[in-house]
């Protein structure tokens, strides 16, 4: 039987996941972890939802990212790169007015469309790469960038969710999963664990509730597979 979790126990999750993946060892998971070991750490999860038309305009890619500092006073605020145009519905030719949206309207979006949703992580990353999403949050919210499809006189939201390193980063005619899963490849080398290769969703996969009828109803656990 599924187990069913709303928005936010899906960030109650997130926090325990960290705890478990980056600070607790298995065999001391039922033990209190002290707030301590998180202060001056940062996290990050890949997301991506898709149709199962497999349709470009109906695939997105995001990424919310976690201060540690946060975590250890029980707050779950990410700090979220969801790039769409302002209206949430994707146009393929032209430029228009772009928004980010929080995590938690995204999930909404998500769920209100059924679409599957996946992720990768939680990572512990840099400072460094932490402080690279603030500044692209910043520029996204500050008016002066368009939301474009084919990064025409603006960017997609592949591009505002991966494209914050000096490193060049281009996914070619990738979305959706598999797009994600390239955000993953290339932010990974700053992990604090080093890079990976990631191909398949990670640590967690989940779809909308198949009973789902207005609101956010929920997000059912359908996997919990890790693959590198």
């Amino acid at each position: 039987m599924r187990k069913i979790i709303d928005i936010h126990a899906a960030y109650a999750l997130a926090l325990s996941l960290m705890m478990m993946l980056f600070i607790v060892a298995p065999t001391q998971a039922s033990e209190k972890v002290s707030p301590d070991l998180l202060r001056g750490r940062y996290f990050v999860v890949v997301w991506s939802y898709q149709g199962p038309d497999d349709d470009l305009v109906h695939a997105h890619t995001f990424t919310s990212f976690y201060s540690g500092d946060d975590l250890a006073r029980g707050v779950v605020k990410p700090s979220t790169i969801s790039w769409l145009p302002a209206t949430g519905s994707v146009q393929v030719l032209g430029s228009e007015r772009g928004r980010n949206f929080s995590l938690d309207e995204t999930l909404r979006m998500a769920c209100e469309a059924r679409r599957k949703v996946q992720s990768w992580g939680p990572f512990e990353v840099t400072t460094e790469l932490y402080q690279r999403a603030q500044q692209r949050i910043a520029l996204l919210m500050s008016g002066t960038v368009r939301y474009s499809m084919l990064n025409q006189d603006g960017i997609n939201c592949i591009k505002a969710a991966g494209d914050i390193t000096p490193e060049p980063f281009d996914t070619g005619i990738l979305w959706g999963e598999a797009a994600s899963a390239a955000v993953v490849r290339h932010l990974s080398p700053y992990f604090v664990a080093g890079p990976v290769k990631a191909s398949l969703p990670g640590t967690l996969v989940r779809s909308c509730s198949a009973t789902y009828a207005g609101g956010v109803s929920g997000l059912s656990m359908v996997g919990a597979n890790t693959h590198d």
